[in-house]
């Protein structure tokens, strides 16, 4: 007998209106609301653990990461919620170097931050992965979201470095040739 059954059945026997034996029709009645209340209270359990970061581990941690950074799915989930609880700890007194640093972990984009606060600008270099287009318009549309708006943010998304161009054995004059922007450079991966 299920907890919820058990239950109701002890809330109706005082009352002496009903017969409960096994094959009345209350006792199936009840049995039918039983498997009913029993599904609910699975769902809020399933429901409290998920709200909290510290017991999310499957919708619950993919809601907190579609509304405050990307979805990480290629991480641990210990990670996951090291990032979210990072990210929902950074507030308004935290636009230093160390909080920008703390934000941009906490979304999962380890990287190298330069300011220069007489331009109000600020580079940022990723440290160690190359990062997907989608990747990269979800860490922007954050970081906007996220620092003062009077800031200058450049975020430098390189794909190549200058030892993979030495690697190509171009000329200068067939560099030259190619008319390219730094920006289509940074993208070049030859033909």
């Amino acid at each position: 007998m299920r907890n919820s059954e058990l239950s109701m059945q002890r809330a109706i026997s005082p009352i002496g209106l009903y017969s409960a034996g096994v094959f009345s029709l209350i006792t199936k009645e009840l049995k039918t609301y039983a498997e009913e209340f029993d599904r609910l209270s699975e769902r809020i359990d399933d429901i409290l653990t998920e709200c909290f970061v510290d017991t999310a581990f499957g919708e619950g941690l993919a809601w907190y990461e579609e509304q405050y950074g990307p979805v990480r799915t290629d991480c641990l989930t210990d990670d996951r919620r090291a990032m979210i609880r990072t990210l929902l700890s950074v507030g308004e007194n935290d636009f230093t170097p160390q909080g920008v640093e703390r934000f941009f972990r906490s979304i999962g984009f380890e990287c190298e931050i330069t300011e220069y606060p007489q331009f109000y600008e600020l580079y940022i270099l990723p440290e160690q992965r190359i990062y997907t287009r989608a990747e990269q318009d979800l860490i922007i549309a954050r970081a906007k979201a996220f620092l003062p708006c009077h800031l200058n943010v450049h975020i430098e998304f390189r794909t190549a470095d200058w030892d993979d161009y030495d690697d190509l054995e171009l000329s200068f004059d067939e560099w030259d040739d190619l008319s390219m922007t730094w920006d289509k450079l940074d993208r070049y991966e030859g033909e």
